[in-house]
């Protein structure tokens, strides 16, 4: 046997292996490259645009807020709030100021802060809830995160919790001193978190990003004012206070989740070729060496003197070319010495026939007058019947070794004329019992009435030989159909099953004496159809594939009388 390494499959493999990984192992060692550039190039203006915008909203909001505060801290007598009996004495335009502004929907309220940070007063807005305005609990500037700017403070920004809501403080000094020279205190807007959340707008349409509004230390808090988690690359827009500024998260997952794909598709395929390109070298291997091997014992079978010997082609690749060659070698040396051999087997025939005659004819009488005595006896109707058809049968039997005596010495046919549907309905009476035990199906359809001129014994023979043959050609069940139909001043009768098909290089002899593909066979039962269907003036033809069934159409004279079209009737 060739080593692998020296044969055309081991070459061929090797050659595709490096064929098929090299391409995959280089496109995977660029696809990070790519796919990270694929990302900026889709996402990058679009981001820069919503960043730029979301950027104007906010700063738009915050000079807004700054503004408003830098009047209330300016308003004469402000101060005065920060008195325990500013209520009291409380001018009228401070006051109406001071609760216009806190009324903002923007705001809780405002608050105001003695010069050590603790709250003197709380102003409710139409949007503040419970403590400072309301209920108990203490409310201080200490411990809050602070951010000095040119404008003020931003004290925050707070997380909602349970039953408070978030917030920033916007503080700043009042104006004037105390006789010590230190700070009166301090003025502050007690802003809505989600104020300013909310215009970081929606999620991007495409859902490649979101917004999130990022603090000073670190904290990260979404659209609707909720602390979150970004969980993709994070993109910063410009600084809204030191240390607050939009920012866009990449969710990458989106986007790249088809790329990523391809990665593992692309993985899958080269593990899958690794593993699958030795199977099929190998079973390509074995099926080349096993077609190699069948040419190889069919030459040493044909050079032992088996000329019977095929090999079936498959495909039309160069194994099969020579398969076809060699069965063409087989065939000519076949017919070359079947012509020296074929006068010795027509002289064998009456040898075999007579020993056939011998040893069938009498054990037959013996059973005949068996079953004609059964019958006289038999008072049972129907076993009665029973008895008669075998005793018909042992007739036809007898007749068909006749035919076997005669087959090189054949007798003209009386001719009759003969009733398809009646031969038809006795066929498949005869066979009902047998065809059920296989499975198979039966169907006489075509003409009702058609009739032909032939030897009635000759032509049951014929259809018998052909039935059985049909039947057991469908060893897994299927359907069996006889159909007449006119032709002309013929009728043709077809004769069709759905079972295994005959080989092509096989159909050209089926009815050759001795011919036969079974093991049981004598090759004599389509040789005696054909002789028959000749001697009574007609024509046999065979339509066969692997596979698809055979159809066998007896071609016979047309006797007179009408014929009537009707349909097909199941048994």
């Amino acid at each position: 046997m060739v080593s692998w390494r020296k044969s055309l499959a081991g070459k061929f493999f090797a050659f595709s292996l490096l064929a098929a990984l090299v391409p995959l192992l280089i496109v995977s060692a660029l696809y990070d490259r790519y796919s990270v550039n694929l990302i900026d190039s889709l996402t990058g203006e679009r981001m820069e645009r919503r960043l730029a915008a979301v950027s104007g909203r906010l700063r738009a909001f915050m000079d807004a807020r700054w503004y408003a505060l830098e009047n209330l801290a300016g308003y004469p007598a402000v101060h005065t709030l920060l008195r325990a009996d500013a209520e009291l004495n409380l001018e009228q335009g401070l006051k109406a100021v001071v609760e216009f502004e806190a009324d903002q929907p923007d705001l809780y309220g405002v608050l105001l802060f003695d010069r050590w940070g603790q709250l003197v007063r709380a102003i409710p807005g139409r949007a503040a809830s419970g403590p400072p305005y309301w209920g108990e609990g203490t409310f201080s500037l200490e411990g809050l995160n602070r951010i000095d700017t040119p404008e003020g403070r931003i004290f925050g920004p707070v997380a909602p919790r349970t039953g408070h809501p978030g917030f920033f403080l916007m503080a700043r000094d009042l104006p004037g001193r105390t006789p010590g020279d230190e700070r009166l205190g301090t003025i502050a807007l007690h802003v809505r978190l989600s104020s300013v959340t909310e215009l970081l707008g929606n999620e991007d349409e495409t859902g490649l990003f979101y917004p999130v509004l990022m603090a000073d230390d670190g904290r990260a808090f979404s659209n609707v004012g909720l602390p979150t988690q970004p969980d993709g690359r994070v993109i910063k827009g410009a600084s809204l206070i030191p240390g607050w500024r939009p920012a866009l998260v990449v969710e990458g997952e989106e986007l790249v989740m088809p790329l990523q794909r391809v990665r593992y598709a692309m993985v899958v395929a080269v593990a899958g070729i690794v593993l699958l390109l030795p199977l099929v070298y190998f079973v390509f291997l074995r099926r080349t060496r096993g077609r190699i091997g069948q040419l190889v014992d069919g030459a040493e079978e044909v050079a032992s003197g088996n000329l019977s010997w095929r090999i079936r082609p498959v495909g039309r690749d160069e194994v099969a070319i020579l398969a076809r060659a060699f069965n063409g070698m087989a065939e000519r040396l076949q017919r070359v010495v079947r012509s020296t051999v074929e006068m010795e087997k027509m002289a064998l025939l009456g040898q075999f026939a007579a020993g056939i005659a011998h040893e069938i004819r009498n054990p037959l009488a013996t059973v005949k007058t068996s079953v004609q005595g059964l019958a006289v006896g038999e008072a049972d109707t129907e076993r009665r019947q029973i008895l008669n058809v075998l005793g018909d049968e042992i007739d036809r039997l007898d007749e068909t070794l006749e035919e076997v005596l005669n087959f090189a010495r054949p007798h003209e046919p009386q001719f009759e004329t003969v009733s398809v549907r009646d031969l038809f309905r006795r066929l498949l009476g005869m066979v009902d019992k047998q065809a059920r035990d296989a499975g198979v199906s039966t169907v006489a359809a075509g003409l009702r009435d058609a009739h032909v001129q032939a030897d009635p014994f000759h032509l049951q023979q014929i259809m018998m030989n052909l039935v059985l043959n049909a039947m057991q050609a469908m060893p897994e069940g299927g359907q069996l159909t006889l159909r007449a139909a006119a032709a002309g001043d013929n009728i043709e009768i077809e004769v069709r099953d759905t079972g295994v098909g005959i080989p092509a290089d096989a159909l050209g002899r089926i009815t050759d004496p001795f011919y036969t593909t079974r093991a049981d066979g004598t090759g004599l039962g389509l040789a005696i159809t054909r002789q028959l269907v000749e001697l009574n003036r007609g024509e046999l033809s065979f339509a066969s594939a692997p596979g698809q069934g055979t159809t066998v159409t007896i071609t016979l004279p047309r006797a007179g009388g009408a014929e009537g079209a009707g349909q097909g009737r199941g048994h």
